[in-house]
């Protein structure tokens, strides 16, 4: 309403003055009329209530633009102040748009940094597994270096005192033998096979044959073979089995005179 009285002010004015003018010149035509038979002063009351009329007219006139001024300032208000609330919801609607943005960028983020940081920590165990199993190897390694040369210097040391009791028994044989010590166990030793051999009919006279006789501590003979002799199967056959009967052999005197592996002369018509 309000908009179309803007629209159409100045046609509404001259509407107003075209009704304020018939008004007043009907009026005008009344007190004319009346003239005839009134005194001279009543003009001055008909233009006196035109006057009136007018002003009341006008000051209509200025309360309705007052009016209009008022709604339209109203009205501009309303506008500004929906404009203002758009501004302050669009605003709003950034902020939060923004808000979020940053929420993802943030959560984004701590997921990359999460995966450096589980990244990181996997090399950091990795590393720290590498550098324990180096330190490990490195240990294992000093231990058998360790290891190795103690046992080195065990064997040498064992091999010395074995070269050392060897020498010793070997000086300490020598003299047994340079003593006839030697000769005397193995004399015994023959002696002992003589007296278990039965002699077969076939032996011949003037029997002459070398034994190689393996014994054990104690005497123990383990096995016997007969060679240098011209002999049937008996006769090797009964040799043999005067070894065994004779096990246990003689032992010597001096420990170092004992041999494994004894060499004997057998010679029953000697």
């Amino acid at each position: 309403m309000f908009a179309f009285i803007k629209e159409h002010s100045g046609s509404l004015v001259f509407s107003i003055l075209l009704h304020v003018a018939i008004v007043a010149a009907l009026v005008f035509g009344f007190l004319k009329f009346r003239s005839a038979s009134t005194p001279k002063p009543a003009p001055e009351l008909a233009i006196q209530a035109t006057v009136v009329d007018e002003s009341q007219v006008v000051a209509e006139m200025r309360r309705q633009d007052e009016e209009k001024r008022r709604e339209e300032r109203q009205a501009q208000e309303r506008t500004e102040q929906l404009q203002r609330e758009q501004e302050a919801e669009q605003q709003r609607l950034e902020d939060l748009k923004r808000e979020r943005e940053e929420e993802e960028q943030a959560a984004e983020q701590r997921r990359l940094d999460e995966i450096e940081r589980k990244r990181q920590a996997e090399l950091d165990a990795r590393r720290k597994a590498e550098a324990d199993a180096k330190a490990e190897a490195e240990r294992k390694r000093k231990a058998e270096a360790e290891r190795k040369k103690a046992l080195e210097a065990r064997l040498r040391t064992e091999q010395e005192a074995d070269l050392k009791r060897k020498i010793a028994e070997e000086e300490r044989r020598q003299t047994a033998v340079n003593s006839g010590l030697l000769a005397q166990y193995k004399s015994q030793i023959e002696q002992r096979i003589m007296r278990a051999w039965k002699r077969p009919p076939s032996a011949k006279a003037g029997l002459r044959c070398t034994l190689h006789v393996t014994q054990a501590p104690g005497g123990i003979v383990l096995s016997v073979k007969v060679s240098d002799c011209d002999v049937d199967n008996a006769v090797r056959q009964s040799i043999e089995n005067a070894v065994h009967n004779a096990s246990p052999l003689p032992e010597p005197s001096d420990p170092t005179l004992f041999d494994r592996n004894l060499r004997v002369e057998f010679k029953p018509d000697d």
